[in-house]
């Protein structure tokens, strides 16, 4: 059967034809990046708001300013942004993007630390952009219509769109050879390299791509990331080198302007986090007046950037809110501040008091770090700065009013940990006690100098010889130390710790002779050792690491049907800075270091071992020992906080020690501190030695000494 006959199809309309091609020849109209955000832009936040752009119930006037930096007829051809997260750098670049495909076409790079972070940002934020940009009567798909087809025109590293080409790719040689681009962006800068494969900086290889288009001026890059680098590095140096503008806000109740910054948050310091959020308010400091987060859009609603050459004045003076003119410069740059983005102003005061009491307690200024970059949107502020230098001869006036004495454990003492480090010709010992809220004594300190080698004693080689490494089983694994006014009771060593590093065969003799211990000795009658009981160190050379990465097993250096041997490889830069904050603290608490009353005294009348924790500086977040100056019981230090950590982590209470290396039940705890007679009140034989001859020292109080800790810019 024959089916019936189809229609002739029917002709497209022809005036339709003529005014899509004719509309593809009309002049782009000439919009602000800002607005067309407006028109454009729809969000899709699951959780939180989702809707077209300019009804979002978050004040977003301060970033049109720095988004209409970025349009092609504007003077500046570097724009550059530093904040924390949440507070709308990105959506920055999202919309400048957006404004190209429809307003003003060019191509442009995208530029992200790795491939893994540009990948992620494709496709949940930039395809998701694509989906959801709308028409001005609302109609979904106007960035879609205006892409090209086909694969290679729409794929993770290639967009293409009439009249431009999005090009996403990370820093490397190829990304900026031989790739000419008007247009570049650049995500999470303080991430990159800092010299981007042995070529140079990425802010100056992306502008090195731009020659061919410079003579035109429409040439544009856009930089943003939080600050981690420093004050003198990364993205802060780049917004310091620019306009460098800030947000002013007037106060609501007596007008002054002033920075809506963290210095202006108010909220309870002293009590818990859920304290500090139910107080949190932003308040002027010249009346007093209280701003709340009901009234953060109001307060907005008052803000301008003001920038270098300009000077902030109320609104009542001005109706910009300023004086004066800004500097001419070629790079428009912005600080956005935490207490301007998303987050509210109470979870940020709860944020901030968290990281304190982590800070308080464990003096790792990590949280801190994190808050003030990822929160606030500053590079690390120390909370210690302005605090006076601890001196050599504040460690001693701490050591002389001490109540124990070296040999003795003093009650507060949880567990004993006994350090090692290896040198040419002995091994430098100390045994560190430890309890709760990290705070630390010092119990014992010598030097290994010399070993029994057939009957006679000669000096030790820990670097050259194997065997002279049998002597730390009697001299330091097996000892046990009295305590202080109990000295029938005794406690014994939890763990033993040594640095592997130095010379040749250090390594392979520290390998060895926990391989030794471990084993046992069936000729001598010395029982095999758990693995726990030794620690194996090596300082890690990544300052940005993780503070105790999980250990490393080396194959070449096992034995087989022996237990593993594994070696830590502490972020001892890091360390450092947490003893730092330790060995400042003058009053007893948390993680406070404690000394006894008789250290050695060297004939100079100095104390070596106090010296000792004097040897290193900071030097640009760098911990630096200075020629010729010896740092073994500093080192010693920061092996015994690595080994807190590997059995404890960050638990303050030291409930993890386990009950044969805790202090005898019948131990005392709390000792009277006896008044220190005079030596000329007792006789010779009763007489404790004690720390220096008194003419000697006041000689030496005279003159200042260097702090233990200097922090160089």
């Amino acid at each position: 059967m024959l089916e019936a006959a189809l229609p002739p199809p029917s002709l497209a309309d022809a005036r339709a034809v003529l005014a899509n091609a004719l509309e593809a020849l009309r002049f782009p109209e000439k919009v602000s990046i800002s607005e067309a955000a407006r028109r454009h832009r729809v969000l899709m936040n699951p959780g939180a708001y989702s809707g077209p752009w300019d009804e979002s119930p978050h004040d977003m006037r301060c970033l049109d300013r720095p988004m209409d930096c970025l349009h092609g007829d504007s003077p500046y051809s570097v724009v550059g942004v530093m904040g924390p997260s949440q507070t709308g750098k990105s959506e920055i670049g999202n919309n400048w993007q957006l404004h190209t495909v429809l307003y003003d076409q060019a191509d442009l790079l995208f530029v992200a630390p790795t491939r893994d972070l540009t990948n992620v940002y494709v496709t949940t934020q930039f395809d998701k952009m694509l989906d959801l940009a709308v028409y001005t009567d609302g109609k979904a798909g106007i960035l879609r219509d205006r892409q090209l087809g086909g694969v290679s025109a729409d794929n993770i590293n290639l967009k293409r769109f009439l009249g431009c080409d999005f090009h996403f790719l990370w820093p490397g040689g190829p990304t900026f050879r031989a790739k000419p681009f008007p247009r570049g962006r650049m995500d999470d800068y303080d991430e990159f390299a800092k010299d981007v494969a042995d070529q140079g900086s990425a802010l100056g290889l992306m502008e090195g791509r731009m020659g061919s288009f410079a003579a035109y001026g429409r040439t544009k890059i856009y930089a943003n990331s939080s600050p981690m680098l420093g004050r003198t590095k990364g993205i802060e140096a780049l917004v310091a080198s620019g306009t460098d503008e800030r947000w002013y806000v007037d106060c609501l109740e007596c007008s002054t302007p002033f920075r809506l910054s963290f210095d202006h948050l108010d909220y309870d310091k002293t009590g818990t986090p859920e304290d500090a959020a139910a107080s949190a308010a932003v308040m002027c400091l010249e009346c007093g007046g209280v701003h709340r987060q009901s009234e953060k859009r109001m307060i907005m609603s008052t803000g301008r950037w003001v920038g270098r050459g300009e000077r902030a004045v109320s609104l009542r003076e001005s109706n910009i809110g300023k004086i004066g003119e800004l500097i001419r410069t070629d790079r428009a740059t912005f600080r956005l501040e935490g207490l301007m983005g998303f987050r509210p102003w109470a979870q940020i005061a709860k944020l901030a008091r968290e990281a304190e009491i982590a800070f308080a307690i464990e003096q790792d200024p990590a949280p801190l770090v994190s808050f003030d970059n990822t929160i606030i949107g500053r590079n690390y502020v120390p909370r210690e700065d302005g605090e006076p230098a601890v001196t050599e001869d504040a460690l001693y006036t701490r050591a002389r009013n001490s109540y124990y004495r070296m040999g003795e454990v003093p009650p507060g003492v949880l567990c004993l940990i006994a350090t090692i480090d290896q040198q040419g010709n002995r091994f430098e010992v100390a045994v560190w006690g430890f309890g709760a809220g990290f705070r630390c004594w010092l119990i014992d300190r010598f030097a290994v100098l010399t070993t029994m080698d057939n009957g006679r004693e000669r000096p030790l080689k820990p670097f050259n010889r194997p065997e002279d490494w049998s002597v730390l089983h009697a001299r330091v694994l097996s000892r046990s130390y009295p305590m202080a006014g109990a000295p029938h009771l005794r406690m014994k060593i939890m763990n033993t710790s040594v640095d592997t590093g130095g010379m040749d065969g250090a390594t392979d003799n520290a390998f060895a002779w926990w391989h030794a211990m471990v084993s046992g000795d069936v000729g001598s009658g010395r029982p095999p050792l758990p693995a726990t009981a030794i620690t194996l160190l090596k300082g890690g050379n990544n300052p940005k690491g993780r503070l105790l990465p999980p250990p490393t097993v080396d194959a070449k250096r096992q034995i087989k049907g022996a237990p593993q041997a594994e070696l830590f490889m502490p972020n001892v830069n890091r360390y450092k800075d947490i003893a730092d904050v330790r060995l400042k603290r003058s009053d007893e608490g948390p993680g406070y270091i404690a000394f006894p009353n008789n250290l050695p005294q060297a004939d100079d009348g100095s104390f070596p071992y106090l010296a000792e924790l004097r040897a290193e500086h900071n030097v640009n977040g760098q911990w630096v020992r200075e020629p010729h100056r010896a740092n073994e019981t500093w080192d010693l230090y920061i092996q015994a906080c690595a080994v807190v950590t590997r059995f404890g982590g960050n638990d303050a209470s030291f409930a993890w020690v386990p009950v044969w290396a805790r202090p005898p039940k019948d131990a005392p705890r709390q000792l009277t501190p006896e008044p220190q007679p005079d030596a000329e009140d007792i006789g010779a034989e009763t007489a404790p030695p004690r720390p220096p001859a008194p003419a000697r020292a006041a000689s030496r109080m005279q003159r200042p000494r260097r702090s233990v800790r200097v922090s160089r810019g």
